[in-house]
């Protein structure tokens, strides 16, 4: 009994009439003109920064300093009158940036995938919203709440393999356990639970992927919505391969600052409503529109985003993403001086390849660590080889070296990336560089 009225108390709050009504709300604004997102756009913008300064000391002190008036801030067209701020700030001054009521405060963390975790806050208004454009997404794929979902992104602890949510239609599948020799178990419960998407880390459904490759197993899932980690191209191929299906992916991040979705045009488009973003060669800039208790305006990730040339170069409107090539750190250096992002077309389609992660130590060299299925041969490694040297040239410097699944770099919350340059840690130690 108690375990029901604890999944109906669940549902109520995940699926409330505000729930709704905030689902509803979003959905109505794929139908505004681009002149009507930027009022609304402005107005939400102007009233989060006066909301900022005369709640937050931080703020307030901060433009102070800069000599900000607040007055010659009237359109998102003036932000770049206000200084950036990054993570470290976050981490110093975070109980100065909350304006919130604490009894209204959700606490969360950033994942650590390149430093230690950080804790952010949000507030079940800003949850809502966050949920809200997320159904939007699914929704739109024909994926509706309380349809079967499987997920795989790390919810159990180490000691638990499974756990059904009857709340939400939900069965959580450990992302611990995936290996050879729980494949059977895996393929069982997805059969027999028969979902209509999974909702995974690129990593962990790429894992399930290599293990149902190892037995000769595939199944038939409608959808499958990744988020959390870069999605690779190589992962996207192999994923839609091996479970015959739609990969969806959203981009965000913990701080609520910026979202990309995925639409049915298999782009990744902006939320104009979301947020403010700012692309620049290293790192892009955002000012979150949707979490008024912990204001963030211009504040830097270290991820790099690409417009598309031919997407509207205004600050308002969907504007079109060409790539999201990950975080800064993410590029590998050559002996030139050159900086060489989005690597991952050199693994797609190696056959008997499961993973991939390249280190990078020193300037002339880096290594790259694979995990292999059985059947990987000589020959797969000579086309890697191949598929290299005409993406990098033949001044690439490098070390092949096999390793267990286990041995690849994760963060503590198991999510993974393909390049981990040490170098671009202590950019001190690193020449002036060209990028390519």
């Amino acid at each position: 009994m108690k375990t029901l009225i604890k999944c109906w108390v669940k549902k109520q709050l995940r699926y409330s009439p505000y729930f709704y009504q905030k689902l509803k709300a979003v959905q109505q604004e794929r139908e505004l003109s681009v002149s009507e997102l930027e009022r609304l756009r402005n107005a939400r913008f102007l009233k989060l920064l006066h909301r900022a300064y005369n709640r937050s000391s931080f703020y307030r002190d901060l433009y102070d300093q800069w000599g900000v008036n607040l007055r010659q801030i009237q359109t998102i067209e003036d932000i770049p009158k206000l200084p950036i701020i990054t993570k470290p700030d976050l981490q110093a001054h975070k109980k100065k940036m909350f304006v919130g009521q604490k009894f209204n405060r959700v606490d969360a963390y950033t994942s650590g995938t390149s430093g230690p975790p950080l804790q952010v806050y949000r507030d079940y208004q800003s949850t809502i919203r966050e949920g809200a454009y997320q159904w939007r997404q699914r929704i739109s794929f024909g994926h509706y709440p309380g349809m079967k979902t499987v997920v795989l992104r790390g919810n159990l602890h180490h000691d638990q393999r499974e756990k059904y949510d009857a709340a939400t239609q939900s069965l959580y599948l450990s992302s611990y356990h995936l290996s050879e020799k729980n494949a059977l178990w895996y393929y069982d419960k997805i059969c027999q639970f028969a979902p209509h998407a999974i909702y995974a880390y690129p990593s962990s459904i790429e894992s399930l992927a290599n293990i149902f490759q190892v037995l000769g197993k595939s199944v038939n899932i409608p959808l499958v919505f990744t988020s959390s980690e870069t999605l690779y191209n190589h992962q996207r191929t192999k994923i839609e391969d091996v479970f015959d299906t739609r990969i969806v992916d959203w981009y965000g991040n913990a701080e609520r600052t910026i979202a990309l979705e995925e639409k049915t045009d298999g782009k990744y488009h902006e939320l104009p409503l979301y947020s403010v973003n700012e692309y620049y060669d290293e790192y892009t800039v955002t000012t979150g529109l949707i979490n008024f208790s912990l204001p963030l305006i211009r504040y830097r990730v270290d991820d790099i985003i690409n417009l598309d040339e031919n997407s509207t170069r205004n600050i308002s409107g969907h504007r079109q993403i060409k790539a999201i090539q990950g975080r800064s750190d993410d590029i590998l250096l050559l002996p030139d001086g050159s900086r060489i992002g989005m690597i991952w077309g050199v693994f797609d389609r190696i056959p008997n390849l499961f993973r991939a992660q390249v280190i990078q130590k020193e300037i002339e060299t880096f290594q790259v660590n694979l995990v292999v299925g059985p059947e990987f041969k000589r020959q797969d490694e000579t086309f890697l080889r191949d598929k290299i040297t005409e993406f990098m040239g033949e001044q690439a410097r490098y070390t092949i070296s096999y390793v267990s699944d286990d041995q690849i770099i994760r963060a503590k919350s198991g999510k993974y990336k393909l390049i981990i340059n040490e170098l671009l840690r202590n950019k001190s130690n690193v020449p002036n560089l060209v990028t390519v």
